[in-house]
């Protein structure tokens, strides 16, 4: 194949992603918890240039300063939102396009490591085909890379940061400042989700591997390259060390770094990040061939590994981070979410890729083997075809779910008007950014606070004017009758009513109160 005719494919594989993740983005997949949390924090900065989160005013003081996730991500919302509003669509064609971006830096770093524009469309084409999951009600194809870049998290942007710390990697012998950039873009990628820092790791093992003479000074530049960004966040965590520590206290059971039980119990667990949807109905595991290319992967890994071992530094680029990384999540990652494996699969797709050459050329010698070249071409087209297969389920999908917008307006009719206070669960915020929203989460979690207060008091300290009530707040309420009961009186002191009940298949039934003022 002719190195033109490689990146016009290279090209139009670009394209067909882009068309892919923007369809229906507002309809499939439903809103998924995180994505109104993430854009509240990135509205505000945009709005008021605060870095906090007004769906929960009043929980220590996440209105002003918000340290439950890292920052890049709401930084980038809030430069989308800046310039086009707020909403569903812009938050997510935010993430669709940081997709994008680490399609086409994992297709170039597949390109340079092996010096074949064609592998690197093979690995492009193994990303946007290879079906590693399940379907799950966030993930509707269970293509990785696919499915987080039309979700408008964080995830997407560790493998952006990352892919290009290898770029700048490859980049560093011809200046010494590669070290340095290759360190920055690293540490980003730990300010897009704290496990990025692992890239920080890795990069460091890698220049000890590649630069024995002089890996002191290029170990320097790295790890200075990596602190830079980090001085800004630290200042700004030591600004208000207690409400960094309020926020971030529900985590603590995620770092138990001194514990050996916790890191044989995080290894024991690690299977389920992969598990999701494999238990799917009515397919079995044996005709999916996503995961057949999966069993294949150690295969290749290993070749490639052998080469790496006898000096090839390409390939040692590749075969640290894509074993180091898993090994990585499985001791330290006690979250055992498959989203964060977007971090993990361009990677394997580029081994994917890289191995498959190698063995395509291999068997090519021998004419005996040849029978072996069939069956790995047989194994791509099933999964180009499984892979189409799943961008028609996405197609699909979207006849099945009412548009975020739909339901917003609907609930928008039953509303007093914008600039009232609504309490509801902070998954309903998209639409009524307009409202002085508040997160149901805030009462409940201040009621549970030892030596807080009621949840009735909780409420009252609130003063909604509208209540939205979900299923989900009322199955809350049948496992805490105590609460539940308090609520109950705090409606009937309050004389809600209830205007509406909006019962939707997708994010319905939901109950809308309408609560008067307090008499003086």
């Amino acid at each position: 194949m002719s190195r033109k005719l490689a990146w016009l494919l290279i090209l139009v594989l670009l394209l067909a992603f882009w068309e892919i993740a923007l369809r229906h983005l507002t309809i499939t997949p439903p809103v998924y918890e995180d994505e109104p949390w993430l854009a509240s924090s990135g509205w505000k900065l945009a709005r008021d240039g605060v870095f906090g989160s007004d769906l929960f005013a009043g929980l220590n003081r996440m209105e002003t300063r918000y340290y439950g996730y890292m920052p890049l991500h709401p930084l980038l919302l809030a430069g989308v939102f800046r310039g086009a509003g707020v909403g569903l669509f812009q938050a997510r064609f935010e993430t669709v396009c940081l997709g994008l971006l680490a399609l086409a830096l994992a297709v170039s770093l597949a390109a340079r490591l092996s010096r074949r524009q064609e592998v690197g469309l093979l690995a492009g084409l193994l990303l946007l085909t290879v079906r590693q999951a399940g379907r799950t009600p966030s993930q509707i194809t269970g293509i990785v890379l696919l499915d987080a870049s039309r979700i408008a998290r964080y995830d997407v942007l560790v493998p952006v940061f990352g892919l290009a710390s290898l770029h700048a990697y490859l980049s560093a012998r011809r200046s010494r400042a590669g070290y340095f950039l290759a360190g920055l873009l690293a540490g980003l990628a730990g300010l897009a989700h704290l496990y990025g820092l692992f890239y920080v790791a890795l990069l460091a093992l890698l220049v000890l591997w590649n630069e024995r003479g002089k890996a002191r000074q290029r170990l320097g530049l790295l790890l200075l390259g990596a602190m830079l960004p980090w001085l800004p966040y630290g200042l700004y965590v030591l600004a208000d060390l207690p409400a960094w520590q309020a926020q971030t206290a529900g985590y603590a059971d995620r770092f138990g770094l001194l514990d050996v039980r916790w890191y044989l119990d995080n290894l024991l667990r690690e299977p389920r990040r992969y598990g999701p949807g494999l238990e799917e109905s009515g397919i079995p595991l044996f005709l999916r061939p996503g995961l057949w290319a999966l069993a294949l992967l150690p295969f290749l890994l290993l070749a490639l590994w052998r080469r790496a071992l006898r000096g090839d530094e390409m390939a040692r680029v590749l075969v640290l981070p894509a074993t180091g990384l898993p090994v990585l999540f499985a001791l330290f990652i006690t979250l055992k979410l498959s989203n964060y494996l977007v971090a993990i699969i361009p990677l394997w797709a580029i081994a994917g890729a890289w191995g498959s050459s190698i063995v395509w050329r291999y068997l090519h010698r021998p004419p005996r083997l040849r029978w072996a070249r069939l069956a790995l071409g047989a194994l791509l087209l099933a999964i180009l075809v499984e892979g189409a297969s799943r961008w028609a389920a996405l197609e699909a999908s979207a006849a099945q779910y009412t548009p975020q917008p739909v339901f917003a307006a609907w609930l928008r009719d039953h509303l007093p008007p914008p600039g009232t206070r609504v309490l509801g669960l902070h998954g309903y915020w998209f639409g009524l950014e307009a409202y002085d929203y508040r997160s149901l989460l805030v009462p409940v979690a201040q009621s549970q606070a030892p030596g807080m207060v009621t949840l009735a008091q909780a409420l009252d300290r609130i003063g909604p004017q509208a209540l939205l009530i979900d299923h989900r707040f009322r199955a809350f309420l049948d496992d805490n009758p105590a609460a539940a009961a308090q609520f109950e009186a705090w409606l009937a002191r309050r004389r809600a009513t209830m205007s509406a009940r909006i019962d939707d298949n997708t994010y319905g039934p939901v109950e809308i109160y309408l609560i008067p003022p307090t008499p003086p």
